[in-house]
């Protein structure tokens, strides 16, 4: 299995662009998968560098409704003709960020979308063939990030608490490898991945995605402390990790320091080649 990082807030060379997003190009023997597009169409110029078709893309996945992963739908479903897009429902909601001087973002999604004949809603859990498992509802709040505390969704015009039910996650199967790829992990990686090892009990291989820890401290003793405790969850799983994007540097810089090679960090440029231990 191929995964090429074609947008991340860094970029492995200066040949690269990078953006403050993610979008994940995956190839398998049977799928050519696009999971988030990144906060434009940049993505794009991304691909090219690395010699992929965007046009020959089967499926695309977005993981939630925040536009740093979806900002660059339209340039996607321009640049493809034939891919359907699935996200959930709820992703087409109305978000915002509630930020430390008191302003109010939207961080939602470009306008415009509904109704695409071309974008699947679904509400849960699904199937894409028998390769790739796509989840949603997860519940728990171990490790979960302060990060969160200032993300909000609109209801009924009013602000409330995002509690992200529009989050998807992926696990794609190919052989004995089993990979899971998440976006932001705003549920926390360690409730997300106790999900999918439910859904795949045979055990998942790698993960790769954001965990949203960027700014979710003011202070470095705090932010080594919750560090050291996820750390010591992730630790006890038998995969690999990769992460990106929301994670940060100094928490990814925190927690490589306590699981060592086990933790490394993906940029945009990057291309893994994934096999079975």
């Amino acid at each position: 299995m191929k995964i090429c990082t074609l947008m991340e807030n860094t970029a492995v060379s200066e040949e690269f662009t990078s953006s403050h997003g993610l979008s994940f190009y995956i190839e398998t023997k049977n799928h050519r998968i696009l999971f988030d597009m990144g906060p434009d169409g940049s993505f794009l110029e991304n691909a090219k560098k690395l010699g992929i078709d965007i046009s020959g893309v089967d499926f695309a996945i977005l993981s939630h409704g925040h536009y740093d992963h979806g900002g660059g739908l339209k340039a996607f479903l321009e640049a493809n003709q034939r891919a359907s897009v699935h996200i959930q429902k709820k992703a087409l909601g109305s978000f915002w960020a509630h930020d430390p001087d008191g302003s109010l973002r939207y961080i939602g999604l470009p306008k415009g979308l509904e109704g695409n004949p071309r974008i699947v809603c679904h509400t849960g859990d699904y199937k894409l063939g028998a390769e790739l498992q796509v989840f949603a509802g997860v519940t728990g709040r171990e490790c979960y990030s302060p990060a969160n505390d200032s993300l909000f969704m609109e209801m009924n015009g009013h602000h409330v608490q995002d509690l992200f039910m529009h989050e998807q996650n992926l696990i794609i199967k190919e052989g004995k490898l089993l990979v899971l790829i998440a976006g932001c992990a705003h549920n926390g990686i360690v409730n997300i991945l106790n999900k999918a090892e439910h859904l795949a009990p045979e055990g998942i291989d790698y993960v790769l995605g954001g965990m949203h820890l960027r700014k979710a401290y003011g202070n470095t003793q705090e932010c080594e402390k919750f560090c050291s405790r996820l750390a010591g969850r992730l630790m006890k799983k038998s995969c690999r990790y990769y992460t990106c994007h929301c994670t940060g540097e100094e928490p990814y810089q925190l927690l490589h320091r306590e699981m060592g090679e086990r933790m490394q960090y993906l940029a945009a440029g990057s291309v893994l080649e994934l096999a079975k231990n």
